[in-house]
C-alpha cells in the first residue's frame, strides 16, 4: 500500500476538461508521478465525476473518461465494501457540521484504512481532513 496516491473528482476534473483552471498544473503533476505513486480511487468517485462532467456539460467527455477507467492497468478502483461504508456513516454522522460530502467520508475512510496521506484533489476538506490536497 505504499507510494498510493488518492484521486478525487476534482482532480480527475482538473486532468480531464482543459478548460479547468488547474488542468495544466494537474497533467504535469500526473505525469512526474508515473511510475512513483499508484493512483487509487473508488466507483463512487468515478460516479460523482460523470455527474460533474455531465452537469459541466462536458457529456462527450464521459464516454472516454469511462473506458480510461476500465482499460487503466495503474489505476487501482476499489468498490467499497460495506465496513467501508459502514465507517463512512459513523464519520458524517459525528462531523456532518463540516461540510464534508458522504463521497468526500467514503474517501477519507478508505485513505485511512490504505494509509494514504496525499490526494489529488482541489477539494479544501481535504486539508480539513487531515490529508495533503495536491492541487488545494
Amino acid at each position: 500500500m505504499a507510494n498510493e496516491v488518492f484521486f478525487d473528482t476534482s482532480g480527475f476534473f482538473a486532468i480531464i476538461d482543459e478548460r479547468d483552471p488547474r488542468h495544466h498544473e494537474a497533467v504535469e503533476w500526473t505525469h512526474g508521478q508515473a511510475g512513483r505513486a499508484r493512483p487509487v480511487t473508488t466507483e463512487w468517485v468515478i460516479g460523482e465525476t460523470c455527474t460533474l462532467l455531465i452537469a459541466r456539460k462536458r457529456h462527450r467527455i464521459v464516454p472516454p473518461f469511462l473506458d480510461y477507467v476500465e482499460r487503466s492497468r495503474a489505476l487501482l478502483l476499489i468498490n467499497p465494501e460495506d465496513t467501508l461504508l459502514a465507517a463512512a456513516k459513523a464519520m458524517i454522522r459525528r462531523q456532518a457540521d463540516q461540510g464534508y460530502s458522504f463521497v468526500d467520508c467514503i474517501s477519507f475512510c478508505l485513505m485511512k484504512e490504505r494509509k494514504i496521506k496525499e490526494a489529488l484533489t482541489t477539494d479544501i476538506h481535504f486539508r480539513k481532513a487531515g490529508f495533503s490536497a495536491v492541487l488545494g
